[in-house]
């Protein structure tokens, strides 16, 4: 069983998290998703992971979903996630995502 172990520390950009998931298949780097907010209106963004030392490759892998069947699982370096929306937006962190596998696009 393959196991992906998500620790992120408390930082500026998000709240830490501790969490284990069992990886459907390999992780693999991912640059883009499509992020919903608040009102359910998706927006593209770059993804990157965010360390001590700045930004390293953000990963995804497919996981089980007790709703879905399956789910994308992306993160990132000790301090989470940094997306930047395409649409302008400010940037912003998030420890990890589990989104629609339809929602990772490159």
């Amino acid at each position: 069983m393959n196991v992906v172990e998500v620790f992120v520390e408390d930082n500026d950009g998000c709240a830490g998290c501790s969490l284990r998931f069992k990886a459907e298949d390999a992780p693999r780097p991912v640059k883009t998703v499509r992020w919903y907010g608040d009102d359910d209106a998706g927006v593209v963004c770059d993804v990157v992971g965010w360390s001590a030392g700045g930004a390293v490759p953000a990963m995804v892998c497919t996981i089980e979903d007790s709703s879905s069947g399956t789910a994308a699982l992306v993160w990132g370096g000790e301090h989470g996630l940094r997306l930047l929306p395409r649409d302008g937006g400010a940037m912003f962190g998030e420890s990890h995502l589990r989104l629609a596998p339809d929602d990772v696009l490159e």
